[in-house]
């Protein structure tokens, strides 16, 4: 059995891009089966609950922009009848163009699903104070380079 630790932005770039769509497809399959076992941090819950309404924005956006920019590409580079078929069946397409978008809405639908599955790592009190701490150097780390930075 695999245990497997996914990112809060492979998550949602599975959700925004309806090509990632097979990777879900496997994951589940894997779950399913036995074969896989998902990691899944408290704050990729989180993380993934605050930003996945952005996503699935950003996705039908991308697919209404895209599908703009071919009308305009096909309006003034097209010619005679190809041209007017080109721009119906492109009009064709934006009037499903909402149904289109719904695959991000479904794959966010998956994930949440695979995350229903997957027991939840909350962190402890000492992770939490180690984060802390390293974030805390961090920053004195990038205090004192800029410091440096500033004296020349």
């Amino acid at each position: 059995m695999f245990k497997l630790l996914i990112d809060t932005c492979v998550w949602l770039d599975i959700a925004k891009d309806h090509r990632q769509a097979a990777v879900l497809d496997t994951l589940e399959i894997l779950l399913r089966d036995g074969r896989l076992v998902i990691l899944l941090p408290q704050i990729v819950v989180n993380e993934f609950s605050r930003n996945k309404g952005r996503v699935v924005e950003e996705s039908s956006r991308s697919l209404s922009n895209s599908l703009k920019r071919a009308k305009e590409a096909v309006y003034r580079l097209g010619e005679g009848r190809g041209k007017r078929a080109a721009l119906e069946h492109l009009h064709e397409l934006d009037h499903r163009l909402p149904r289109l978008g719904e695959a991000a809405v479904e794959a966010v639908a998956r994930i949440e699903a695979v995350f229903a599955s997957a027991p939840i790592i909350k962190p402890t009190d000492n992770i939490i104070l180690r984060a802390g701490r390293n974030g805390s150097s961090l920053l004195l780390t990038v205090g004192a380079r800029n410091d440096i930075w500033a004296d020349r």
